[in-house]
Formats: C-alpha cells, sequence, structure tokens
C-alpha cells in the first residue's frame, strides 16, 4: 500500500533548505490556517535553528500557498507542501472530531524515508519555549519514537480499552519518530491493516493503533513537551495558565481558542499570534450547533454582554428543539 500511496502524492518544494530538523503537520482545509499559527511559534523561537516544515493535505488552496509564503518570505526555514489525493483513507473510520486528516501522520515516515528523525505536531499547539531540545533526547536502540503521555488520570482506561499490557497510554500529537525504524518496521502499513481490521473498535482511531503497535517502543518524556490543555468553562478555566517552561501547548479537545466562545486566559498564546499572522482578517468561528451555542450565550453572561448573550440564548434553543 505504501509505493502504491507515494506514487499519488505530489510534493511542492516551496522553499527549500538545508535542515536535518524536520516538522511535519496533517491537515484538512479547516486547520491548515491553524498549523500555519503552529509554524510561527516555532519560527518565533527558533533561535540558530533551522526547521523544515511539511503540509500534507488534499485541500491546500491558492489562499493557504499565498499566506504561507508571507511567513517564509526572507526566512532561512524551509517548507514543502504535500498533495495527497482527496479519496485517501476514504475507507477507514471517521468522526466528527477526527477527520481522514488524522491518519496523515503514518504518510510523514513514508514521504521522507532518508531522514534520521522527523516530528509530527497536530495543528492546534502552540509552541512557547524553543523546541530544538527534543532532537536531544537519546533513543535506544529498541526506541522507535518519542511521546508524552495523556492526561494521567485517563491513561490507565484509555490503555484497557485497546488490550494495552500496562497502563500507560500516549498523545499521537506529538511524536518524534526515528524514521529508519519506524520504516524498518512497517509501522505504517501495519497501522493500515490493523485500522483496516478493527478501526471501527477504536475510540481515537490511528492513535488507539499506534499505542497499541509501539507498546514498550516508545519514551515517554517531560509532558512540557506536550501540555495537554482542556479549554474548560469554569472559574479556573478562565484563569488558569501552563507553566513557564512549557514547550508546546496543545489545545486538545472540542473547544479551541479561534472559536468565539472561548476565551479562556491560555487561550491567548494562541490569539496573540493569530492578529499578526496572514489570517488576522479571518473572523473567529461562530457557533454550529446547540452545544456551542449553549457555551457562547454563557461566555456572553460571564462577560456581561447581555444582548448579544440573549440572540445566542434563543438560538440555542432553535437549534436544539426546531
Amino acid at each position: 500500500m505504501d509505493k502504491e500511496i507515494l506514487n499519488t502524492i505530489n510534493s511542492q518544494h516551496l522553499f527549500p533548505a538545508h535542515s536535518d530538523r524536520h516538522i511535519f503537520f496533517g491537515v484538512d482545509g479547516k486547520f491548515i490556517g491553524h498549523s500555519l499559527i503552529t509554524i510561527m511559534s516555532i519560527i518565533k523561537h527558533a533561535n540558530d535553528v533551522r526547521y523544515h516544515f511539511h503540509l500534507i493535505s488534499s485541500e491546500i488552496s491558492a489562499v493557504d500557498t499565498a499566506r504561507l509564503e508571507k511567513i517564509f518570505a526572507g526566512s532561512p526555514h524551509g517548507l514543502t507542501l504535500h498533495h495527497i489525493q482527496d479519496s485517501l483513507f476514504s475507507a477507514f473510520p471517521t468522526t466528527e472530531l477526527f477527520t481522514r486528516a488524522t491518519y496523515y501522520r503514518f504518510l510523514a515516515p513514508l514521504i521522507l524515508p532518508h531522514a534520521t528523525k522527523l516530528l509530527y505536531l497536530d495543528a492546534d499547539m502552540v509552541c512557547l519555549n524553543p523546541l530544538d531540545e527534543l532532537w536531544q533526547i537519546a533513543m535506544p536502540a529498541d526506541v522507535i519514537a518519542l511521546v508524552v503521555g495523556e492526561i494521567q488520570a485517563l491513561q490507565p482506561q484509555l490503555a484497557e480499552k485497546v488490550g494495552l499490557r500496562g497502563k500507560r497510554y500516549f498523545n499521537a500529537g506529538m511524536m518524534l519518530i526515528d524514521v529508519q525504524k519506524w520504516n524498518r518496521e512497517q509501522i505504517s502499513e501495519r497501522a493500515f491493516n490493523l485500522l483496516s481490521e478493527k478501526g471501527k473498535q477504536f475510540q481515537y482511531l490511528d492513535q488507539d493503533a499506534l499505542n497499541t503497535l509501539l507498546e514498550d517502543r516508545v519514551i515517554f518524556t517531560e509532558t512540557r513537551f506536550n501540555t495537554i490543555n482542556m479549554l474548560s468553562h469554569d472559574d479556573s478555566g478562565y484563569t488558569q495558565d501552563v507553566p513557564k517552561n512549557t514547550c508546546l501547548l496543545h489545545y486538545a479537545g472540542a473547544d479551541k481558542p479561534w472559536q468565539r466562545w472561548n476565551q479562556q486566559h491560555v487561550g491567548h498564546y494562541y490569539r496573540d499570534l493569530y492578529q499578526i499572522s496572514p489570517l488576522a482578517d479571518v473572523s473567529f468561528e461562530t457557533p454550529k450547533n446547540a452545544q456551542q451555542a449553549k457555551r457562547m450565550y454563557k461566555f456572553l453572561f460571564r462577560s456581561h454582554q447581555w444582548m448579544p448573550a440573549l440572540y445566542w440564548r434563543i438560538k440555542y434553543f432553535k437549534m436544539r428543539y426546531f
């Protein structure tokens, strides 16, 4: 399957760069713009390190390309776009939160087979401190990837649900992959087969498959390299921050900082970059379902915006009952 897929990928080298620091994103059209914010944040803290960024997608538009060019023009960093067919992974299960793009991470080691390591990142992250330290962490001979555990309280349950021997379960939003070991052991191909056979039984799809295949073959590193923050709507959620040594802040879950009803303090790391990015003229998302409308009107009431709050409360009842 890997050769068949690779033959359909059209790689466009927009900004070549000599670097062994490769960072991949697998994104659908909705998340291409958000990956741009992640890239900006990494570049902001790059210091003298040169990175080569890669976007895998079937939906990269001329507008997306123009925005990316504004960021990379005059920069020492590299950018390659990997255009894939829209039908790819159409047979694999998806959910409202996990589109086909969640499977694109399996393509990264196949696209760059001669690399030593590559870093895969989800596109709902912001880099707050220099990232290069990740590459300095040694990997023993039997280790294929460096990862960070899921939220501690959830790990035993998630591990048991997919049938792991132990109780540790990692979040696949950040993986530093040893490319040679990954490809030698055909992790991508085995994941494709596993998902074809059992994908409908998995709650977290590709992440469950990766935990199944890589148990005892990963290093769990410090949480600061993938600090998971589920935006919450209570008093502490609106005021809490992340530790100062956080390297990658991961806005996991359905609520994101680019949604109008999410104005929690920790979201400012994303919003600050958004306002100086090529996306600055794009409005934040408004509610599309009853649950989101409910959070919207509660946020507006909390911030004493009475008339808009009333408007969205009415919208909530219409969305829920009609």
